[in-house]
């Protein structure tokens, strides 16, 4: 998402192709570190928005772990009870 979509505030909307190294030098010698950094920034925030998703559900989601103990399967319209 960062190197191909410029999905990235920090880098910017660029287009780094991965076997290019002049394309790379273009961008400075720190590219490459800045694209790392960008990525762990990006998955730490989602890792903390599912822990937080997960958290506010918590009841939910325990009523569904027993109710799949209990059957193994459960259908969509089932799972979907949960949340009603």
């Amino acid at each position: 998402m960062v190197t191909v979509y410029g999905m990235s505030e920090n880098i910017g909307p660029i287009f780094l192709k991965q076997k290019d190294p002049y394309e790379r030098q273009v961008f400075g010698e720190n590219i490459d570190d800045a694209v790392g950094a960008e990525v762990k920034r990006m998955i730490d925030i989602a890792y903390k928005k599912a822990q937080e998703i997960i958290l506010a559900h918590m009841d939910k989601l325990q009523a569904i772990a027993e109710r799949l103990l209990e059957k193994e399967i459960i259908s969509a319209e089932e799972f979907e009870t949960f949340f009603e």
